[in-house]
């Protein structure tokens, strides 16, 4: 195995408070009314804050985009990554792994993010949805990684990511696939993608990765 690539939201970042709380205001902003904001992120797993906005607007979603980004990238307060990731990323350096983010998000907003929780130093890029003609599931973006962190074989790579789509990409670009129970708003649709690997921690990853992309019994 040579490189490992996360997915952000949700499997490396706990962000889902600040998208909730932009995601309210901007909803109650259009519509009126505030939502369950959980639910929202959960019906919409995987999809651009622009799919998403024109699931919801239509022909006007673009202003829905502008406001939400104005709200959440406001939050001054850093996200946390999750529990063990820290320590994961560190053991993985270490054992000579390159990494990336390949995530649904706007690239600048990603690495934004990266850099304010001091993350961003582990990753050798960050792929967003900006970066390629179709996000995911389409394997557009783990390709993208792949051609910048110079990695020609997609079986030496692991995807680790929260939602099916994660899962569907990686399956498409010939990847090993983990699924990051950890974080994941819907484990049982997470679960259904049959992921090489369901973690429910960080540090199954590293194990995984450490035994050639084998789960152990």
């Amino acid at each position: 195995m040579k490189a490992v690539f996360w997915d952000l939201d949700d499997t490396v970042l706990d962000t889902l408070t600040g998208r909730n709380q932009a995601l309210s205001a901007t909803y109650e902003e259009f519509f009126g009314k505030l939502p369950d904001a959980r639910e929202l992120w959960r019906t919409h797993l995987g999809a651009t804050i622009e799919g998403f906005a024109q699931a919801l607007m239509g022909e006007d979603w673009p202003r829905f985009v502008e406001r939400y980004r104005e709200r959440y990238y406001g939050i001054q307060e850093p996200p946390d990554p999750f529990p063990g990731v820290v320590k994961t990323l560190d053991a993985l350096r270490s054992d000579g792994l390159v990494m990336a983010i390949v995530t649904s998000k706007i690239s600048w907003g990603a690495s934004g993010e990266l850099e304010r929780a001091g993350l961003l130093q582990y990753f050798a890029t960050v792929v967003g949805w900006d970066d390629c003609e179709m996000p995911k599931p389409a394997p557009d973006p783990l390709l993208e990684a792949m051609v910048r962190t110079g990695i020609d074989d997609p079986a030496q790579v692991t995807y680790v990511g929260d939602v099916p789509t994660d899962v569907q990409a990686a399956r498409a670009a010939g990847c090993h696939a983990v699924g990051a129970n950890w974080g994941s708003l819907d484990p049982d649709r997470l679960r259904a993608e049959e992921p090489d690997l369901l973690a429910e921690h960080p540090s199954q990853v590293l194990a995984f990765v450490r035994e050639g992309g084998r789960a152990g019994p």
